[in-house]
């Protein structure tokens, strides 16, 4: 064999033993951010779990309106109309003190804790309890009010291959049924349940100008028209520039086909926890 060869052949091997390395890294990590997330959903149990049984619904008299709550904050008081989860604040709050609130999405399978970080990198290679990991966790946007009364609220998460965080997100594109079946993105804080309707869905460019934060009233307006007419499919819900949206976005492909995967959901109703 001659000389050149054998290099070839030595180098080769170096590559395929790194290569080798780094997938079983992947997994690793993949593995340990999968345990980490099924030991906290012990913090948002299901308070029923018997969908067979038939439903009925008490009549909830209509409440005097509370002056004090924005106009936009439309109050919902059928706790019926909202998933039967009820979520550990306290003990989240502890493990992560940058928690602030949980997030649902059925249709994507998303049901996981939110964090928000100083930045918008510590959390995509940390998970929530702050390990080193580069499947990171979902996070808020750092700009964004934790109270949700930002005009958009972002959520980021990734793509993972084994499902977990946005690996599921992609549904509403692939699935067709899954919209019409979950139309709804549900976030949990302290005081209540807020429940935001999807109205738009489509993939970007890594350099989208969808990751904006808008400044003012007019950009704000601009922003939801360019949503609705971006999105692959029309939606029965509508954006409404009096009401604020929730953004969940995740990446999609790789290399020359990679992209930026955007759900947009407005604001429906609020359903308070009593004091």
């Amino acid at each position: 064999m001659s000389k050149g060869r054998i290099i070839i052949l030595v180098i080769a091997s170096v590559m395929l033993v790194i290569s080798g390395g780094m997938l079983i890294k992947t997994v690793i990590e993949y593995k340990s951010a999968e345990n980490e997330y099924a030991n906290l959903e012990q913090y948002a149990r299901v308070i029923s779990t018997d969908t067979t049984a038939p439903q009925t619904v008490e009549e909830v008299p209509e409440a005097e309106p509370d002056e004090t709550e924005e106009e936009t904050l439309k109050r919902n008081y059928n706790r019926s109309d909202f998933p039967d989860i009820e979520v550990d604040f306290d003990s989240l709050e502890k493990i992560n003190e940058g928690f602030v609130c949980w997030l649902y999405a059925p249709g994507a399978e998303v049901n996981h804790p939110v964090v928000q970080g100083e930045d918008n990198e510590f959390y995509l290679h940390n998970t929530f309890e702050m390990q080193p990991n580069n499947a990171g966790c979902v996070f808020m946007d750092c700009d964004a009010d934790p109270e949700l009364t930002s005009w958009n609220t972002f959520f980021y998460g990734h793509n993972m291959r084994n499902g977990t965080m946005f690996g599921h997100l992609k549904n509403y594109i692939n699935v067709s049924s899954t919209y019409d079946e979950y139309p709804y993105i549900y976030v949990f804080r302290p005081e209540g349940i807020y429940r935001y309707e999807i109205f738009s869905f489509y993939l970007d460019t890594p350099e989208s100008q969808m990751y904006y934060n808008c400044q003012t009233f007019k950009e704000y307006r601009a922003y939801l028209r360019e949503a609705e007419a971006r999105s692959v499919r029309e939606c029965s819900a509508k954006s409404d520039r009096d009401k604020n949206i929730v953004t969940l976005v995740t990446c999609s492909g790789s290399g020359a086909n990679k992209k930026r995967f955007f759900v947009h959901g407005v604001f429906k109703d609020v359903y308070l926890f009593e004091d």
